[in-house]
């Protein structure tokens, strides 16, 4: 679970800003959304930024991305154009380090704290702690400054060298990603924050795609089964959803109007082989135990009287197809207890529609996390969704800045969509007079 994320100097905040899922323990409505940690503090399973376009909300969601990147890649800034993420709107933007910090809770409730700061010529602080939730003092697991780095453990003097001669060579490089490279930090701690920014956190952009979708269904019944119910309660006129596999020559011979890619298959010796057609899964191809398999999403639709027909993943909608790449991320939110953050739910997706995934959501039980940018006024509605999980992005000479619509006096009677409408809470665009 993320506690909270800190940026300065980093994309359109200049100044520092900070999102917290920190409820506030005053209001007493929904207070099934709140997962207690200890005796002094909970965190709010979900949240919902809004603002007008260009304000800064996917800038938000890409701070959180950028620094899950650089955990986990070695390599991602050297991959990257590094100027551009710092604040560009000053004179010497880059002067100063771009500074990133998020607290975050694994699914072991081991509470860390990892910041970063880096400047155009190298990483020049990285530290990583285990938080002590405002409650006990934040200990120590590493400092790095420059070259030099403390660690909570005590190492040999050989490990040390080793460790300051890898980040001379990789100055870009996060040291939580040492280990990839040679397994020689010991410290549990490590790994274990390591394993949350690659398995307990998740993204999802506006134009996320899967090339191995199909089979993330096909290995995992309890997506399907998932997908099923989400489709099928929603009027999508879906009844269930699968993926169906046949011996690709039996499938060929069915299909044989249907261009493949057969030299890209026919040097495959293992693994899998995506088709895609306008962001669209159309199928996949396997060979297992040197049989060649295929797969492709079907979607059991009804027709009149009861009717029933298998069609593909073609003859769907766009936002059918975005729900879909949704369903996993929204699996994992709510079965597994992992941070889903996702940039723009909407997209694609009638309003109608995502209120009720929202409302879904927010009535399971469970220790995952759902963040979210969105336009979608019609969930900002106090039966299902709390005032302080709500977050506002405004823009001013460049730079953005964040708040909570917590910070306002609301009753939980108060109808907060009109209210943002009107333009009581800030956050949304202003519109001249147009003259054509």
């Amino acid at each position: 679970m993320i506690i909270r994320a800190i940026f300065k100097n980093f994309l359109s905040f200049d100044k520092e800003v900070q999102f917290d899922m920190l409820p506030n323990y005053k209001r007493t409505t929904l207070s099934n959304h709140i997962n207690k940690i200890n005796e002094n503090l909970g965190v709010l399973k979900m949240a919902a930024i809004y603002g007008a376009n260009g304000a800064g909300k996917s800038n938000l969601i890409e701070g959180i991305l950028f620094i899950k990147s650089l955990a986990t890649n070695k390599n991602f800034l050297n991959s990257v154009s590094l100027s551009n993420y710092f604040f560009a709107l000053k004179n010497d933007a880059e002067k100063e380090p771009m500074e990133l910090t998020i607290e975050f809770i694994n699914k072991e409730r081991s509470a860390f704290i990892y910041s970063i700061a880096i400047s155009k010529n190298r990483i020049e602080y990285e530290t990583l702690q285990l938080s002590g939730l405002d409650k006990t003092e934040n200990k120590n697991i590493f400092t790095r400054k420059g070259t030099e780095v403390k660690y909570s453990i005590s190492l040999s003097e050989d490990i040390a060298k080793l460790i300051i001669g890898w980040i001379e060579k990789n100055p870009f490089a996060s040291l939580l990603t040492i280990n990839d490279d040679m397994p020689i930090l010991t410290d549990e701690y490590v790994k274990s924050a390591q394993i949350w920014f690659k398995e307990e956190l998740m993204l999802v952009g506006i134009n996320s795609f899967n090339p191995s979708l199909i089979n993330v269904f096909r290995n995992n019944k309890h997506i399907i089964d998932f997908a099923s119910e989400i489709f099928s309660s929603i009027d999508l006129g879906i009844k269930n959803v699968k993926v169906q596999t046949e011996d690709f020559e039996d499938w060929i011979s069915s299909h044989n109007n249907i261009e493949l890619p057969l030299s890209k298959l026919d040097q495959m010796n293992y693994g899998e082989l995506s088709e895609v057609n306008n962001f669209r899964n159309t199928f996949t191809l396997n060979i297992e135990k040197g049989v060649k398999k295929i797969s492709q999403m079907m979607f059991e639709q009804y027709g009149e009287n009861g009717f029933t027909r298998d069609m593909n993943i073609q003859a769907q909608s766009d936002g059918t197809v975005r729900l879909l790449t949704l369903i996993p991320a929204l699996y994992n939110a709510t079965k597994e207890g992992k941070a889903v953050v996702i940039d723009e739910i909407d997209h694609s997706i009638h309003p109608y529609l995502i209120k009720n995934l929202v409302k879904y959501f927010s009535q399971q039980d469970t220790k995952g996390q759902l963040i979210f940018t969105t336009h979608q006024t019609c969930l900002l509605n106090q039966n299902f969704m709390r005032t302080d999980e709500v977050w506002l992005v405004e823009k001013k000479d460049g730079n953005s800045y964040i708040y909570s619509l917590n910070d306002f006096q609301i009753h939980n009677t108060i109808n907060i969509e009109n209210g943002y409408l009107e333009g009581r809470y800030g956050a949304i665009p202003f519109i001249g007079e147009i003259n054509i």
